[in-house]
């Protein structure tokens, strides 16, 4: 075997052996990868964690703070003097043309529609105003746009329904029920057109708007 093709030989195994560390280091950069967004997809499925949710409910307080009358201590000055107090109904047995009150309502009587009470329609315009200010400087909205402005206000994914986007115009609903209350937004983003208001949904039950 002459120097020469020593050489070649040894030369050309290098290559070879160069070209296979380089084709498992994009199949191993391209696994990696995969893996990433694999996470991604799972922690995204997995929903708010604690800490958006702690978020999220401090948001509300803040927004809703001024909506919120700080409430009076009682002092015993404040007691009502007992001769001062309403005369009570008695407890003797009513009379035979008077029917007892009764809060259960007639089986045949129409479902009352929910409705927001002072503070909840206060804090419905406070939450209106700040998501109207975001969303109306896009000319051109998309649903990404939409849901990343208002992630960005502190409205977790969890609390936003029916995000559509239909030529040119996105729809969204904001279920911002909490202990009991009644509260949610109903927005459409469409330029200088956008709108938010606020509407009452049941306390209870699956978030379900316009139903």
């Amino acid at each position: 075997m002459t120097l020469n093709r020593f050489f070649m030989g040894t030369g050309a195994a290098a290559l070879a052996v160069v070209a296979l560390a380089a084709c498992g280091s994009g199949r191993g950069g391209e696994r990696q990868r995969n893996t990433v967004h694999a996470v991604d997809a799972r922690a995204a499925a997995a929903g708010p964690g604690p800490d958006a949710q702690v978020a999220f409910m401090e948001m509300l307080e803040r927004v809703g703070a001024p909506c919120v009358p700080d409430a009076p201590a009682v002092t015993e000055t404040d007691a009502p003097d007992p001769a001062e107090r309403p005369p009570t109904r008695p407890s003797g047995p009513l009379p035979v043309d008077e029917k007892p009150p009764t809060d259960v309502p007639s089986p045949t009587a129409a479902p009352q529609r929910p409705t927001l009470n002072g503070v909840e329609a206060c804090e419905g315009r406070a939450h209106g105003e700040r998501v109207l200010r975001a969303l109306a400087g896009l000319n051109r909205p998309t649903a990404t746009q939409v849901r990343w402005k208002l992630n960005e206000l502190g409205y977790t994914d969890s609390r936003v329904h029916g995000l559509k986007a239909r030529r040119g115009v996105v729809r969204f609903w904001l279920d911002l029920r909490v202990m009991g209350g009644q509260l949610a937004l109903e927005g459409t983003v469409a330029g200088k057109e956008t709108t938010v208001k606020a509407f009452a949904h049941p306390a209870e039950g699956v978030f379900r708007p316009g139903r």
